[in-house]
């Protein structure tokens, strides 16, 4: 997935089913009506109440009581995530329609929207303030309520009252972690219904540090220039949710090369990465983790008696963002997030290290860059971090993000010097 998404001007065609030319009236009536669909559904309080007993134990704190309902709600099994059937796989199933929550309880297994609806039900009857939020996913549109367009309302998810503290959930999504949506969920229009027809809300954005790569690495450098030991990347929150729902119809082959692939992004220059772990891709974790074995062929060179190798490892997919000094349309990222870099690099024997560069800090506000290396008896310890907090810059503003890029590009490029031990240089 790229950083960011380009917004391109565009015509808007307004659609409505209705002669009605007021908008607030046309969503009342709107949401009384789509109110009246998820109250049929889940209207099932007894049987709730009986399964929350099977779920929660009267003892646990709130949250504990949702993280519990929540788990087992993703225990049922998704019709719309499943890969497509032939007609004779229908067939055999014989899977009857769900007619409310009760259905979905016993059978084991709802489409996408019966199973946020069950978790609404489920939350209700544990005594949680709890509403249905009719939303446009912004992968798809740039929602306007003025459209009155009841069409590009294609998503769905639950808002519960948790503690004073309004949280969005989507368990339909069969991978978000407890208290994540999906990227394309976060940061838009929804329609909280209830039976006067309801009000619009924004769901949230998680914080940067809530969607983070961590890759830490533990390696040895040769005294051909060579580079190879352990990495372990680890993505979190919104990075992990995206890429499991990517490949989430894929098999193990195709799963670890993908991850292999985007690992190999990350450096500039070539590289050999072999995933030597089984990551978690059916799961609503936090982290998904990746561990390999990696190789970096030409990672230092030689000038003179002096060795010069990169100050940064994993710095490519920055490489040339923003290099352009014109800028045509608003700058869009699909969620605010961290990278962070922990390389520790053992040298040759005899190698000393020579000098390295003075740390580097760029805090633009809404984004911010450190590094620092660190050379000590034989070892160097590299760390990097950027941080962006941005979703969405208008044009005005992209001069000082293609400042900070420009900063962030010349530190990552600062060179460490090293000199080899004698053996090596008499080569």
């Amino acid at each position: 997935m790229p950083p960011e998404n380009e917004l391109k001007a565009r015509v808007d065609f307004l659609y409505s089913r209705s002669d009605e030319k007021d908008a607030a009236k046309f969503w009342k009536a709107e949401g009384k009506q789509l109110n009246e669909l998820v109250e049929n559904f889940v209207g099932k309080r007894k049987a709730m109440e009986q399964a929350v007993g099977e779920i929660v134990a009267a003892s646990d704190t709130p949250e504990a009581k949702l993280q519990k309902i929540y788990a087992r709600v993703l225990r049922v099994r998704n019709t719309t995530l499943q890969a497509e059937r032939t007609e004779q796989e229908q067939k055999r199933a014989k899977e009857k329609e769900n007619s409310n929550v009760e259905d979905v309880w016993k059978r084991g297994y709802g489409n996408a929207r019966q199973i946020n609806w069950l978790f609404l039900a489920l939350a209700r009857a544990a005594g949680f303030e709890a509403n249905c939020v009719y939303l446009s996913s912004r992968n798809e549109y740039f929602f306007k309520p003025q459209s009155m367009n009841p069409g590009q309302l294609n998503a769905d998810v639950v808002l519960v009252k948790l503690s004073g503290k309004e949280v969005y959930f989507d368990p339909a999504s069969g991978y978000a972690p407890f208290g994540l949506v999906p990227w394309d969920e976060t940061a838009v229009k929804g329609l909280r219904v209830d039976k006067d027809g309801g009000t619009w809300v924004t769901t949230t954005v998680p914080e940067s540090a809530n969607s983070q790569i961590i890759r830490k690495a533990d390696l040895k450098l040769s005294d051909d220039g060579t580079l190879q030991g352990k990495l372990t990347v680890t993505f979190s929150g919104l990075e992990a949710l995206w890429r499991r729902v990517e490949e989430r119809n894929e098999d193990e082959g195709n799963r670890k090369k993908f991850l292999e692939d985007q690992i190999k992004e990350y450096i500039p220059v070539g590289s050999e990465v072999e995933l030597t772990n089984k990551p978690e891709w059916n799961s609503s974790a936090m982290a998904l983790v990746a561990e390999c074995n990696l190789k970096v062929q030409g990672w230092a060179s030689g000038a003179g008696r002096r060795v010069l190798v990169p100050s940064t490892l994993f710095s490519n997919t920055e490489k040339h963002l923003f290099e352009h000094a014109e800028r045509t349309h608003p700058i869009y990222f699909s969620f605010p997030f961290q990278k962070s870099d922990d390389v520790t690099v053992e040298l040759p024997l005899g190698w000393q290290v020579n000098s390295v560069p003075e740390p580097q800090t760029e805090d633009a506000r809404a984004a911010l860059y450190t590094m620092s290396v660190n050379g000590d008896k034989g070892t160097l310890h590299m760390q990097r971090q950027l941080d962006m907090r941005l979703l969405m810059l208008e044009v005005k503003f992209y001069p000082a993000l293609r400042r900070f890029f420009q900063s962030v590009r010349t530190a990552d490029e600062q060179q460490i010097v090293l000199r080899p031990g004698t053996a090596a240089v008499n080569k």
